[in-house]
């Protein structure tokens, strides 16, 4: 994973609802934020102490072989000190998949950057199954994020039920490359964000549905499964 095409996909500023989540009246108390604060701005990590790791399960499902492999991650996100400044912190991700490691960052410790991670896999697959040009593809995502639609929504996490927000886009909808980009064209994503959940970030699902509706081409997801504090910061 490259960083540096991480950065410059942030730096240039899903489908059906979730099982357990739904849409809450607005309330007039609550300012509702924009798909790029909710998204690139809100600083969810600069609340978390040094030493706190949070773990996210992740599912890639395929239908078809030529979609690609299905498989089965486990992301995990450690803030720790900076190197060249103790003072401040930084994020790292570290990504295993049966017995291969993966990482990326560091990460500044602010808005939390495994949306950045799966976006960029986002745009990698997209660009692989349809042959196209790496550069559209991620001027469409971007663009994407920042006309996404955000609602307020409920969900439950750690046995509760918490408040928060939905944001949700279809980035090739609309596109007028239709022929090349096939199937993808109808692809969906959903990301629930909560200041309540550590990191902000409770889940991301991407669905690609089959062209009659009766199922997915293609289904991600990734769950935020276990937050824990380092024994210093409890």
């Amino acid at each position: 994973m490259s960083r540096p095409l991480l950065l410059r996909l942030a730096l240039v500023a899903t489908l059906p609802v979730l099982a357990g989540t739904a849409v809450l009246p607005v309330r007039a108390a609550i300012a509702q934020p924009g798909p790029v604060e909710l998204f690139f701005e809100t600083p969810y990590l600069a609340k978390l102490p040094s030493g706190t790791t949070l773990s996210y399960d992740y599912a890639h499902t395929t239908a078809r072989k030529d979609l690609g492999d299905s498989f089965d991650e486990k992301m995990k996100l450690t803030l720790m000190p900076a190197e060249e400044d103790a003072s401040k912190q930084v994020a790292k991700v570290d990504i295993r998949r049966g017995n291969a490691d993966q990482g990326a960052g560091p990460f500044p410790a602010l808005s939390n950057p495994l949306t950045l991670v799966l976006m960029e896999r986002e745009a990698k697959e997209i660009t692989d199954l349809s042959k196209g040009s790496p550069f559209y593809i991620r001027n469409r995502l971007r663009t994407a994020l920042g006309e996404a639609a955000v609602e307020p929504a409920s969900f439950d996490y750690g046995g509760k039920t918490v408040s928060g927000w939905k944001m949700s886009m279809e980035p090739f909808a609309k596109d007028p490359h239709k022929q090349q980009l096939a199937e993808i064209i109808n692809r969906r994503y959903e990301f629930l964000f909560s200041e309540t959940v550590p990191g902000g970030l409770y889940a991301i699902r991407v669905v690609t549905p089959q062209a009659d509706g009766k199922g997915n081409l293609i289904e991600t997801k990734m769950t935020l499964s276990d937050a824990a504090a380092s024994p210093a910061a409890k």
